[in-house]
C-alpha cells in the first residue's frame, strides 16, 4: 500500500500544481495583451505564456484529476484486502458498490502494478501464500494416524510412512 500511497500523492500534487497554473494562466495572458509592460518583447511573453498555460491546464487539469480519482478508487480495494481481510471478489465488489468484472479488472490492475505484493490471485479469492508451503492435514495410509504437515511431503510420526500432498487430491 505504500507504493499506492506515494503514487497517490504524487497524482494529487501534479493534479493541484496543473490547477493552479491553469487559473493563473487568464491573468498572464490579460497581461500580456494588455501591454502593461514598456520592456520589448515581455507582453509577448506573457501573452504566449498564458496562452500555454490556459490551453495546457484546458486539457491536462481534468486528466490529472481523474488519474488521481482513480488512485484513490484503487486505495479502497487494496485498503479493503489489506486493513479488513476481504479476500473475494463478491465481499470486494459489495464493500466498494461495483459489480464483480469491475473489481476483477482493478484487482487485475492493483497486481500488474505491484500495489498487491504479497498476495495470490486464485480465481475470484485472493490468499497469501505460505512461505513454508501449505498445510496439510491427512490420515495416514499406513497406520489410519491423523497428522499434519507443510510442504510437498511430509512423514507420519506413528508409523514413518512418507507422505506426498498430491495423494489428497
Amino acid at each position: 500500500m505504500k507504493k499506492l500511497n506515494s503514487q497517490i500523492k504524487k497524482a494529487m500534487i501534479a493534479a493541484i500544481a496543473v490547477t493552479v497554473l491553469f487559473v493563473a494562466g487568464l491573468p498572464v495572458l490579460l497581461l500580456g495583451t494588455s501591454k502593461a509592460f514598456a520592456v520589448e518583447g515581455i507582453n509577448t511573453l506573457f501573452l504566449v505564456s498564458g496562452i500555454v498555460l490556459l490551453a495546457g491546464g484546458f486539457y491536462a487539469t481534468p486528466i490529472l484529476w481523474i488519474v488521481y480519482g482513480g488512485k484513490r478508487e484503487l486505495l479502497g480495494i487494496v485498503s479493503a484486502i489489506e486493513n479488513q481481510g476481504l479476500s473475494t471478489v463478491e465481499a470486494l465488489a459489495s464493500h466498494t458498490r461495483l459489480d464483480a468484472e469491475t473489481v476483477r479488472a482493478k484487482l487485475d490492475l492493483c497486481f500488474s502494478k505491484g500495489y498487491l505484493d504479497g498476495y495470490i490471485r486464485d480465481g475470484d479469492t485472493l490468499r497469501r501464500p505460505n512461505p513454508e508451503g501449505e498445510l496439510h492435514s491427512v490420515i495416514c495410509p499406513a497406520c489410519a494416524a491423523r497428522f499434519e504437515f507443510r510442504g510437498e511431503s511430509g512423514k507420519c510420526p506413528w508409523c514413518g510412512t512418507r507422505y506426498i500432498a498430491d495423494n489428497e487430491k
